[in-house]
């Protein structure tokens, strides 16, 4: 019997199977949401590369503040797996609740940034300044990304995927249609908004994914089994959610704000520079959905283990999942490395708002590679930072991310960009000397087993 614990398929616990069967529905969930931002950023390249550039510049302002309140409510689906594995079914519904309450105390963060922040983060620089409006609006509807997370953790940490990627995908394809007819407009019926339409549209479509999430979370079989109708503020089990989610929003916070600042730098180089690293950085988000899916498989598997007290195959997982890691970062050789030239015209070819700039394609040709080499090592640290965020060990992984993105990131880029004036192109491959740090320090963390000794449900 205890070898069915913490079973979540029909496959064995920690194979390749088990793990793929978790994983390719939450691939298919964030590679529509990144497929999302890729669509509004090829939309905005057509309708003016300087507000695309500016788009981009705002995106990364944005996602210190998203991901960050997001990666908080996220932690729901660590104690909903846990839960679910210890069979202790009926609390399910108490930490998605209280992340659905922390969702929209987001207000009091999102609304007065987006009021007042947009000059400080973007108004350095003229291209940096075509971003302010998108940031405006994209933070307007902030609260919804962390509420949608909230709400996905009680499917996702169950390993019920499947419902939870119909939604997003739904979503996408909305936010897809009205951000092209919200950015160029309708004659006569609905005004052009550049930047502006594209953060509505994302906002209208993540708004019809929270409110579809939560009819499901709150239907009679989930209330009567899962205890989803206990919306009560549960003080207790708030402080547990935060005291562990925590250190992963400020680490997510911090982080980012060393990309946005980076971004801002590399920005300050020239259109060229910039437009090179915007499109790399389109396709890194673009297939950043393998690397995600897989990791929140991960967490959710590990949690279900740790929940059933099988700490034993852990070890079993995180092989299957460097498996599988390897045989998709080959396959990403072939767009990125081998055959990446109708990518980039992709944003190039036909496209007079790009015209004139010099050195662009043969920039965003090797930035690619670089971009795929960043793709191998930041997948090897998501293995390890999932199933380690699945066990509560998060305070390592906050001093780690603010360590990092400052110190192997954006301090490189500074000196040797800025300061001494080399080439922006250096930019690319400063990256991969931030993953491949942080990839062999959640690894020796892993090795210590340190994360065995952590508690978050008793």
């Amino acid at each position: 019997m205890d070898r069915e614990k913490g079973k979540l398929t029909k496959y064995p616990v920690g194979s390749l199977g088990e793990l793929w069967h978790i994983s390719w529905p939450m691939m298919l969930m964030s590679f529509s949401v990144y497929a999302m931002m890729f669509a509004d950023r090829i939309i905005l390249s057509h309708y003016s590369v300087e507000v695309m550039n500016g788009a981009v510049v705002a995106g990364a302002a944005y996602a210190a503040f998203m991901f960050s309140m997001l990666s908080l409510a996220l932690i729901a689906e660590v104690f909903v797996g846990q839960y679910n594995g210890s069979g202790q079914l009926k609390r399910i519904g108490e930490p998605v609740w209280q992340m659905i309450w922390f969702a929209l105390m987001t207000i009091a963060i999102f609304w007065p940034a987006a009021l007042f922040l947009g000059e400080l983060f973007l108004g350095g620089e003229e291209i940096t300044k075509l971003g302010i409006p998108y940031f405006k609006w994209i933070m307007f509807f902030g609260p919804i990304g962390p509420m949608i997370g909230a709400l996905a953790a009680f499917n996702v940490g169950r390993g019920k995927t499947i419902a939870v990627t119909i939604v997003v995908a739904t979503g996408n394809i909305i936010n897809v249609i009205l951000g092209y007819f919200f950015v160029f407009g309708i004659e006569g019926i609905i005004p052009s908004m550049g930047g502006k339409g594209a953060a509505i549209a994302m906002g209208i479509s993540e708004a019809i994914q929270a409110i579809i999430l939560f009819i499901i979370f709150l239907r009679p079989k989930n209330r009567a089994q899962y205890g989803t109708g206990n919306f009560h503020f549960k003080k207790k089990e708030f402080y547990r959610c935060i005291k562990v989610g925590g250190p992963n929003a400020i680490a997510f916070g911090v982080g980012i704000a060393a990309w946005a600042f980076f971004n801002n730098l590399i920005a300050g180089t020239g259109l060229a520079y910039m437009t090179a690293l915007a499109i790399c950085q389109n396709y890194f988000y673009l297939f950043y959905f393998v690397t995600e899916g897989m990791g929140k498989a991960i967490t959710t598997i590990t949690a279900n283990l740790i929940g059933a007290k099988r700490h034993e195959m852990v070890s079993k997982l995180l092989m299957s999942a460097m498996k599988l890691h390897g045989i998709f970062i080959c396959l990403l050789a072939i767009p990125l490395v081998f055959y990446s030239k109708p990518f980039i015209n992709i944003f190039l070819e036909n496209n007079t708002a790009i015209e004139g700039l010099a050195g662009v394609f043969e920039m965003a040709d090797e930035a690619l590679t670089w971009i795929w080499v960043t793709i191998l090592f930041n997948g090897i640290f998501w293995i390890f930072m999932a199933q380690l965020t699945a066990a509560g060990d998060t305070k390592f992984l906050m001093y780690l991310n603010m360590i990092s993105a400052w110190t192997f990131l954006l301090m490189p880029a500074y000196v040797l960009i800025e300061m001494l004036g080399y080439s922006a192109t250096l930019s690319w491959k400063i990256m991969v000397l931030d993953v491949v740090m942080m990839s062999i320090f959640v690894i020796l963390r892993y090795r210590s087993g340190k994360w065995r000794k952590f508690n978050i449900i008793d």
